[in-house]
């Protein structure tokens, strides 16, 4: 079992192959996956993308996770991209750019106290 902690509040582990998010030491169950593989010749290409929504809207889907595909990514390969991208964000401030909607959103209210601590301090 490997883990990361961003925060006080927010950590990762990865279980039996499985990247988990903990919110305030609570097991946070939200779809995730990394969203973009990009190859080395096209990254230029992708510089006037301001946020991973509009990279999301551009790029395509081939790393969803789809039933009986085979991953194209290693389990341990997921879990730090999905700890650097968290990493990231927090230390951005949160910025919603950093992060995609489905998760940036859902991981700031998933308890309320968390998303008070860090707004009203």
């Amino acid at each position: 079992m490997k883990e990361f902690k961003v925060n006080d509040y927010l950590s990762l582990l990865l279980i039996n192959d499985e990247t988990v998010i903990y919110v305030n030491n609570e097991r946070f169950q939200q779809c995730k996956y990394l969203l973009l593989d990009i190859p080395v010749d096209k990254i230029s290409s992708l510089d006037e993308i301001e946020s991973v929504d509009e990279a999301a809207e551009k790029l395509d889907d081939s790393l969803e996770p789809i039933e009986g595909r085979v991953d194209k990514i290693p389990p341990e390969v997921e879990f730090w991209g999905h700890c650097s991208n968290l990493q990231v964000w927090y230390e951005h401030d949160y910025d919603t750019r950093q992060l995609h909607r489905n998760l940036n959103y859902s991981i700031l209210i998933f308890t309320n106290y968390f998303y008070f601590a860090y707004f009203n301090k």
